[in-house]
């Protein structure tokens, strides 16, 4: 929602600056500058990248200013309740559980805890998943950096070609300023897409993946723990050394809930037992 909030943002400092300088809206818009830019920058996204990849943009812009698929105190909450199960019931106790888990990568995970994979042979497939992930990561980062790169060349080319136009038709010298404003406008659009779009959208993308790829190698680890039958405590113990204090508070409360609710159970079923003596 952050980078939502950063567009509306940006919209109403565009509108208040131009309106301290007086402008006009109407001056901000060209189509032949705006096909200029648009045009030729996906265009030239489209020679250096598969198609496919450069048509995924509205899906990834889609990704970086929604919130994110993974929530680190859900994740949390979810692998310390599956140790404390896993402990208590055995794996076949939570095959329901497993078979209930939203991340398909932690769901892969303890699939593999249950089939019988040994720890070397669930690193060894988790971590390729991983590079995997990281690779497309990569990819889509490196889309929107060479988006942000192209726009700006083309912004200055849209201006050259208006300007080509302008100064060969000197005979009208009152509408000189008019259509040179006018020709700037393409090095508006292709340096504001640039540095207001594609590139913070690309930086957005990065912070992204390397969140989600640290919360995936902490599933990693806590999923070779109870591959060989980790206790709890130990596991609660590694989330707390790996995580933010937000996330540490949050496993110690947890931890915190479960022992103020084993003395209320005693005493609900102390309270008959001495009834009855």
């Amino acid at each position: 929602m952050s980078s939502m909030f950063g567009l509306v943002v940006l919209t109403i400092f565009l509108l208040i600056v131009l309106a301290l300088q007086g402008g006009d809206m109407a001056a901000l818009w060209s189509p032949h500058a705006a096909l200029m830019v648009i045009g030729g920058t996906f265009t030239a996204t489209l020679m250096s990248f598969p198609a496919g990849m450069v048509l995924r943009f509205p899906r990834l812009f889609w990704e970086a200013v929604r919130p994110p698929k993974l929530e680190l105190p859900v994740i949390v909450a979810t692998l310390v309740k599956l140790a404390d199960k896993l402990r208590a019931a055995g794996i076949g106790g939570i095959q329901k559980d497993i078979q209930g888990l939203d991340d398909p990568f932690l769901k892969r995970g303890m699939q593999y805890i249950a089939e019988g994979f040994d720890s070397q042979e669930i690193q060894d497939l988790l971590e390729a998943e991983m590079l995997a992930i990281r690779g497309r990561h990569r990819t889509n980062i490196s889309v929107f950096e060479s988006l942000g790169g192209f726009a700006p060349t083309m912004g200055i080319l849209g201006t050259v070609v208006s300007m080509i136009s302008v100064l060969g038709n000197l005979e009208r010298p009152d509408q000189l300023g008019p259509e040179i404003a006018t020709a700037m406008v393409a090095t508006l659009y292709g340096v504001g897409s640039a540095n207001l779009i594609f590139l913070p959208i690309a930086t957005k993308l990065r912070k992204l993946s390397e969140e989600e790829l640290r919360i995936r190698w902490v599933m990693v680890e806590v999923v070779l723990a109870l591959q060989a039958g980790a206790h709890p405590r130990l596991i609660r113990e590694r989330l707390k050394v790996s995580l933010p204090p937000s996330t540490r508070k949050m496993i110690q409360d947890l931890k915190g809930r479960r022992r103020r609710a084993a003395p209320a159970e005693e005493a609900e079923v102390a309270v008959p037992q001495y009834e009855e003596g």
